[in-house]
């Protein structure tokens, strides 16, 4: 389904192979990294902050899909206001966790668009291939991944 958030409509025609979009940010609370882990990955340096600090990470550190989950929220509220008009996502590659994500992070999403082709099938729609990173405060990135997504074309073109 097609957003209907407020904004410009972005459409597949308005990709520009090479293009950076900056996008949301997130600050990352231990109360959010301690909620999300002790539901989805419940391991004591995601949910025990005394023990957190005496492990390797020195710290509570957000987990794996915690930060797959930032991504997701970050990566979709483009600075520039316009909206996606994204049908569905297609897939994910080579998600790779390059530091730590500590509570009082902020983390920002850069997307670069990486690749674009229209569908095979139908001529209303096309697939765009996002490389997106998470940087947080330091401009350290501490994730990356490569994203498929099935685009709307612009019905007036």
């Amino acid at each position: 389904m097609l957003s209907q958030s407020q904004g410009k409509p972005f459409y597949f025609d308005d990709l520009v192979v090479g293009a950076e979009h900056a996008a949301g940010t997130y600050v990352v609370t231990a109360q959010a990294i301690i909620e999300f882990a002790q539901i989805w990955d419940p391991q004591p340096w995601h949910v025990d902050e005394a023990f957190a600090a005496t492990s390797i990470f020195g710290g509570l550190t957000a987990c794996s899909a915690h930060i797959f989950s930032i991504f997701c929220i970050t990566s979709q509220r483009w600075e520039s206001g316009v909206v996606q008009q994204v049908i569905a996502g297609l897939g994910f590659d080579e998600m790779r966790m390059h530091k730590p994500v500590y509570c009082g992070d902020t983390l920002r999403s850069l997307s670069t668009v990486e690749a674009a082709r229209l569908s095979r099938s139908k001529p209303d729609r096309g697939v765009a291939t996002y490389n997106t990173q998470l940087i947080n405060q330091n401009d350290e990135m501490v994730f990356s991944i490569k994203a498929s997504t099935l685009m709307a074309r612009d019905p007036a073109r």
